[in-house]
């Protein structure tokens, strides 16, 4: 049966925070990131951990924001808590495979108009630790999309 998931990214280059957005007929998920150069490499890594049952659950916080959220899976299900401080929670379910598949299908058309732009591959430049998208990033979404498609 084919998903019914689809997946937005959206990061800003020049100041690293981003939204990916993951919605189904019923639900969507907003996902803020700041600080995308740790963030995300930590993302891909821990998505990878989830997959293959390293962790059962992870942290995902939004720099600069007390908010956080948390992913934990369930079998075949993940299911992500959005946390507000001080106060307020939604819970968000989804096929585990179905939201890998989506995002890696929504990482990969972001990364390809960033290589359309000429933005990738990067000019050693602007290859720092702090680039919202830099080789630590490109590297661990690679090891997190191989990972899903096999």
């Amino acid at each position: 049966m084919k998903s019914t998931l689809s997946c937005y990214v959206s990061i800003d280059l020049d100041g690293g925070d981003g939204k990916i957005i993951v919605a189904d007929k019923q639900q969507i998920l907003i996902i803020s990131i700041g600080l995308s150069a740790i963030t995300l490499r930590n993302f891909f890594s821990d998505l990878n951990a989830l997959y293959t049952y390293k962790k059962t659950k992870f942290k995902l916080e939004h720099y600069g924001s007390a908010d956080y959220y948390l992913f934990v899976r369930d079998s075949n299900v993940i299911r992500i808590e959005e946390v507000r401080k001080p106060g307020g929670r939604d819970i968000y379910k989804f096929n585990l495979m179905d939201f890998l598949h989506a995002l890696e299908k929504g990482f990969q058309r972001f990364f390809a108009k960033l290589r359309h732009d000429g933005v990738l591959p990067l000019n050693n430049d602007k290859d720092d630790y702090m680039y919202p998208v830099n080789k630590d990033v490109t590297n661990s979404f690679d090891k997190f999309s191989k990972i899903v498609k096999q």
